[in-house]
């Protein structure tokens, strides 16, 4: 199973997994929220996310879920991709509603598949998260 990391602006992420939670009509414990306040730095932000990652078991299949390509959750999942680049771990911007519910439908698939399922939900200001240098 793929680890999915939603990354986002504080309280986005938490919202969209209380509305995954409500679709799905029960707690989903396979998504973790990663929301960042408005005043992380990018190494504060990256932490956030290594320290997820570590709590979830170091799984070697992830998907980091970012809101808004640019801004400091999306960089900071770049600059923790560029830290795992032994791991299967990609990155998508532009998170929505329909972009959770089909990872979480998904979620099985190792982590380059679900990323390619999620093409379709990809808005045209979206885009891969690379790893960062």
């Amino acid at each position: 199973m793929t680890a999915i990391i939603l990354v986002c602006h504080a309280p986005l992420g938490q919202a969209l997994h209380a509305v995954a939670c409500h679709a799905f009509g029960r707690y989903i414990p396979d998504v973790v929220v990663a929301d960042i306040s408005e005043n992380s730095s990018l190494l504060e932000a990256t932490a956030v996310i290594e320290k997820l990652w570590v709590q979830e078991g170091r799984p070697r299949d992830v998907v980091v879920l970012a809101d808004l390509l640019g801004a400091t959750p999306s960089n900071a999942a770049s600059a923790w991709l560029s830290l795992h680049r032994e791991l299967n771990a990609k990155g998508l911007t532009g998170v929505s509603v329909p972009m959770m519910l089909k990872a979480l439908t998904y979620k099985d698939l190792p982590a380059d598949e679900l990323v390619d399922k999620l093409s379709d939900c990809v808005a045209p200001s979206s885009a891969p998260i690379e790893p960062a240098g």
